[in-house]
């Protein structure tokens, strides 16, 4: 298969080596590619001929958009395109555009190395056949789907990232040090990490950007990101 992948750095990488893996043709673009003039990449046949294109965006609801006007004027309506919905939703990621039922959400949370499972979300204008797609498509990188209800972050990404803000608000809060906390939750309850040390294994620019599509989406104060969290983020400390 073709496939285009769009996204930022480590992911666009990370998902790039599934598919070549797999066997599969890839063209990778960075985001900051599609921000620019990207009119002399509609004729490049590289991408024209994209069976897939992937979203791995983890930036904000309007640069998504942006990402998916990009598809739709390169892409005609049939192309399935997969979002991730990580950040905010797949229905809300889909709202900007005239064929909202090729596009479907998937959750991954970096370093991919860890599962061998994606989680997938139809926003509410998704198809059925883009599912089955979607499906088939991940199948043949060697992952397993699971289909959960649409928002933030889906299943993985919104418990994980919820745990790891509440540390972080721990931390602050002088309950304990980063390690306590990590020996506490990785030995008590069994956890391949301590929430901080997983922190730092997502990237901590990856948990605010969940937060911050959770926070905004459902507008409940226990997803208010931890302020810790945000100022290690401006500070460009973003964890391993």
């Amino acid at each position: 298969m073709n496939v285009v992948i769009i996204g930022d750095t480590p992911f666009l990488e990370e998902i790039a080596g599934l598919c070549v893996r797999a066997g599969h043709v890839v063209r990778a673009l960075t985001v900051d590619t599609i921000l620019g003039d990207w009119s002399d990449l509609e004729y490049a046949t590289d991408l024209l001929n994209a069976d897939v294109v992937i979203e791995a965006c983890h930036r904000s609801r309007r640069t998504r958009r942006q990402m998916v006007s990009f598809v739709e004027t390169v892409y005609p309506p049939d192309t399935l395109l997969l979002v991730s919905a990580l950040t905010a939703s797949t229905t809300a990621i889909a709202s900007s555009t005239s064929a909202p039922q090729r596009i479907v959400g998937y959750g991954l949370l970096p370093p991919l190395a860890d599962t061998g499972m994606v989680e997938l979300a139809a926003g509410l204008n998704s198809g059925e056949d883009a599912l089955r797609q979607a499906a088939a498509f991940w199948r043949t990188v060697g992952y397993e789907a699971a289909v959960v209800a649409d928002g933030p972050g889906l299943v993985r990404g919104r418990l994980i990232a919820c745990i790891i803000n509440e540390a972080a608000g721990a931390l602050q809060d002088r309950v304990a040090s980063a390690a306590d906390i990590d020996t506490a939750m990785q030995l008590g309850t069994n956890y391949p990490h301590g929430p901080l040390a997983w922190a730092d294994h997502l990237g901590l620019d990856v948990v605010l950007a969940i937060m911050t599509g959770l926070y905004e989406e459902w507008g409940e104060d226990r997803y208010r990101p931890a302020p810790l969290l945000r100022r290690k983020v401006l500070a460009g400390q973003l964890g391993k």
